[in-house]
C-alpha cells in the first residue's frame, strides 16, 4: 500500500517545491461551492468569502489562500490539498501518512510536533500529524497530515504553510480543522456533530476530581500542579470537561467547543451492579479525533468512583447566593538552563461581601537572565495591573462580576469541597480563601 500511495503522491512533489519557490503566485481564483464531492469523498469547503480559492491542477484537489506582507509579517500561503479516495484498509494508514508526509521530502526529517489518533464521528480511523518548521528559499514551512481510513478506503488531506505564523496560522488552521471535521469516506456517512446515541447516557451532574502531578516548564525548571478537575455530564449522553460560559447550556458549549466535550453510556450493568463501567468517548483535537476508554463505575452516595478516582459530586450555587470573604489565585514558575534562567509570578485577589459586592486586584512579574559569551544580560519587571470593583452574582455554577461602568464579566466557579468555601475553582484556577485578610 505504501509504494501505491509513494507513486500517486510522487507527482505531487514538484509541484509543492515549485509553490515554495513562486511562493504560490500561478493560481486561478474560482468561487467555492459550500460542499464538494472528490472523487467519491464528500467534504466542506471554508466559505469562499474567507479568502480560500480552488487553485493548481493534477491529481490533488487544492486550495490556497494568500495573506498580504504587513508591518509584522512576511507574505504568507496555506494551501489545503485533498487526495481522492484510495483502496486500502485501516492497517495501512500510518504507511499512507508517511507517504504523504514525504511529499515535502525535508519535512519528513523534523520529528513530529503534535499528533492525534483516534477514530471520528463515524467509526473510521484517523491521524493528525503536525511537523514545523523547515527553510526553503527564504520561506518558512510547517505541514499537518490527516490521513482517514476505513476498512476499504482512505483519503489523505494536508495543510501546508509558508511564512504564516500567530494569528494567520492559527485562521487558516481552524479552516482545516472544519474541513477535517466534515469528511464523508462513505455515502452513509453523517455530518459531524456530538448527537448522544438512544442508548447512551445515565447521569446527570457535576463531579470534580482531584488531580496532581508534576509538568516541565518553558524556563526549564518543573512546576507542581494541583487541578480540581471536573465532569458534567447530561443525562442524555454528553459530556464536557470545562463548564459552559455565559449562561450557555452544555449542548451551545459542546456545540462552540467540541475539543472539551464527548459522548458517555454506562455498560455491563449500570450504577448499581459491580460489573459496572462507562465507555466515554472523548473528542480529543479539533480535527474529530475520538478516543474510546472504558472504565469501571461504581457509585458511592452521591459520588461517582471511575477506575478506582474518586469523583465528587459538586452542587450548584443556588441563584443569589452570597460569599464572604477573599480569595487568592497565585502562580509561579521558575528554572533555568545552562545559559539561562528565569521566572514568572502572579496573584489575583478576589473579595466577595455577603451584600453583594465585589472588589478585585491583581499582580505579576517576571525576570530573565541570559550569558553569551561569558557577557550576562537580564531583564525583570513587575507591576499591579488597574484592579476593579462593583456587585457580583452567583447563580448554578456561574459568577457574573459587574464592574462600577457597567461591563459584566461571566465565570465559571464551583466548590470542589464539600460545605466549605476554602476554595473555589473561578475559570478553571485555584483560588485559596485568605483566613488572614
Amino acid at each position: 500500500m505504501g509504494n501505491r500511495n509513494s507513486e500517486r503522491i510522487r507527482g505531487v512533489k514538484s509541484v509543492l517545491e515549485l509553490l515554495v519557490v513562486l511562493f504560490c503566485l500561478l493560481s486561478c481564483p474560482q468561487a467555492l461551492a459550500a460542499s464538494a464531492d472528490i472523487g467519491g469523498l464528500t467534504v466542506t469547503l471554508p466559505d469562499a468569502a474567507s479568502g480560500w480559492r480552488k487553485a493548481g491542477k493534477g491529481d490533488l484537489f487544492m486550495l490556497q489562500k494568500d495573506f498580504p506582507e504587513t508591518e509584522d509579517d512576511k507574505r504568507g500561503s496555506a494551501l489545503i490539498q485533498i487526495s481522492k479516495p484510495l483502496s486500502g484498509g485501516r492497517n495501512s494508514l500510518p504507511a499512507g501518512v508517511k507517504s504523504f508526509v514525504a511529499s515535502l521530502p525535508e519535512m519528513a526529517k523534523e520529528d513530529i510536533l503534535i499528533k492525534h489518533y483516534g477514530v471520528t464521528i463515524n467509526g473510521h480511523d484517523i491521524r493528525v500529524e503536525e511537523r514545523c518548521c523547515v527553510q526553503q528559499e527564504n520561506v518558512s514551512i510547517s505541514q499537518i497530515v490527516v490521513g482517514v481510513a476505513n476498512d476499504k478506503r482512505q483519503a489523505y488531506l494536508q495543510l501546508v504553510l509558508l511564512n504564516l505564523k500567530g494569528d494567520r496560522s492559527q485562521s487558516a488552521e481552524a479552516d482545516f480543522e472544519a474541513l477535517v471535521r466534515s469528511v464523508k469516506l462513505d455515502p452513509s456517512d453523517k455530518d459531524f456533530d456530538l448527537v448522544p446515541a438512544s442508548d447512551d447516557g445515565g447521569l446527570d451532574g457535576v463531579f470534580t476530581h482531584l488531580d496532581t502531578g508534576v509538568r516541565p516548564n518553558v524556563f526549564g525548571g518543573v512546576d507542581f500542579y494541583s487541578d480540581s478537575e471536573i465532569t458534567m455530564f447530561e443525562p442524555k449522553g454528553l459530556f464536557s470537561t470545562k463548564l459552559p460560559k455565559g449562561g450557555r447550556s452544555i449542548v451551545e458549549h459542546c456545540r462552540e467547543n467540541p475539543s472539551d466535550c464527548g459522548l458517555y453510556k454506562l455498560t455491563g450493568g449500570g450504577l448499581f451492579s459491580s460489573a459496572g463501567s462507562i465507555e466515554m468517548r472523548s473528542l480529543t483535537s479539533a480535527y474529530g479525533t475520538i478516543e474510546i476508554e472504558t472504565k469501571p463505575l461504581s457509585k458511592k452516595g452521591d459520588d461517582l468512583v471511575i477506575d478506582g478516582d474518586d469523583y465528587r459530586a459538586v452542587p450548584p450555587f443556588r441563584d443569589g447566593a452570597t460569599l464572604d470573604g477573599a480569595w487568592v489565585y497565585t502562580f509561579a514558575s521558575s528554572g533555568m538552563t545552562a545559559t539561562s534562567s528565569g521566572s514568572v509570578a502572579a496573584s489575583n485577589r478576589l473579595t466577595l461581601h455577603k451584600n453583594g459586592t465585589f472588589e478585585r486586584s491583581r499582580w505579576s512579574g517576571a525576570s530573565m537572565t541570559n550569558e553569551i559569551g561569558g557577557s550576562q544580560s537580564g531583564v525583570t519587571a513587575s507591576g499591579d495591573r488597574p484592579g476593579s470593583s462593583g456587585r457580583y452574582r452567583l447563580s448554578g455554577y456561574r459568577l457574573d462580576l459587574t464592574d462600577a461602568t457597567g461591563k459584566t464579566q461571566s465565570l465559571s466557579i464551583f466548590e470542589p469541597d464539600k460545605s466549605s468555601d476554602g476554595l473555589l475553582v473561578i475559570n478553571g484556577n485555584n483560588y485559596l480563601k485568605d483566613d488572614g485578610q
